[in-house]
């Protein structure tokens, strides 16, 4: 505790999204708060800025199958519909635009790796209540292949599944590697993009069997990366695979 107040003192925390400096709300703000993330307000202080705790573009309601954002009163997601996922469920923090964009691209591209831990603290908060956690055995991050990490230096998904790890209290396994340097996804379409990642990844550890894995990554677009990953994960021992994104 005396340390986390030295460093709070010399480094005061900030917006992940804004560069703000963080103070405690007022009450009378915390009761006007109405954001759509689906998580109290009071666990967001010390996390967000009032600001952006009202602004950013969370999802409340989404398919809960690909985690595609859904209107109130619709219930049935045409996103994915007649689409196959080896993974069962999905669940996002919020839309990939604005603030929530910028902060992703500071973590993922610009080397800001201190964003794991309010962005993974988020994320949990999302998550934790989805019925299915109950019954997650590991946390299993996304992995990047060696070029690309020896490249940017770290896997965001490994950072992020580290926190989710330890604010949910499950194990984290690195079961997965990269074994094919696939090239960027921007500009493929969905097919292209499945095409690309075929056969990508491989089980390198041995999965208990019957596991129910969850599956973490920063953006999910098309699904081919998590859908990929699911594959290879259920073909080597796991009985279920969920994934967690903090962007969809």
């Amino acid at each position: 505790m005396v340390i986390k107040a030295l460093i709070d003192l010399f480094y005061p925390p900030r917006c992940p999204f804004c560069n703000e400096l963080l103070g405690p709300y007022r009450e009378t703000e915390a009761d006007l708060l109405e954001t759509g993330s689906g998580i109290g307000i009071s666990s967001l202080q010390g996390l967000l800025c009032r600001r952006c705790a009202n602004e950013l573009p969370w999802i409340e309601k989404s398919c809960p199958k690909c985690a595609f954002p859904l209107a109130e009163g619709e219930n049935k997601c045409y996103h994915c519909s007649g689409r196959k996922f080896s993974f069962e469920f999905c669940s996002a923090l919020g839309r990939y635009r604005g603030k929530a964009r910028d902060a992703l691209h500071r973590f993922k591209y610009q080397g800001k790796k201190y964003l794991a831990e309010p962005l993974g603290k988020l994320l949990s908060k999302k998550i934790a209540p989805e019925p299915w956690i109950s019954s997650v055995d590991f946390i299993v991050p996304i992995p990047l292949s060696r070029q690309r990490l020896s490249e940017r230096g770290y896997n965001q998904a490994s950072l992020l599944a580290k926190v989710l790890s330890r604010e949910l209290s499950l194990p984290m396994e690195e079961f997965l590697e990269r074994v094919k340097n696939t090239s960027s996804q921007t500009g493929l379409n969905r097919r292209q993009r499945a095409e690309n990642l075929s056969r990508a990844f491989s089980c390198c550890r041995e999965i208990p069997g019957g596991s129910h894995i969850l599956l973490v990554d920063d953006v999910f677009t098309s699904g081919a990366t998590a859908n990929e990953a699911s594959k290879v994960l259920k073909e080597s021992g796991a009985a279920r695979v969920s994934v967690a994104v903090l962007a969809r």
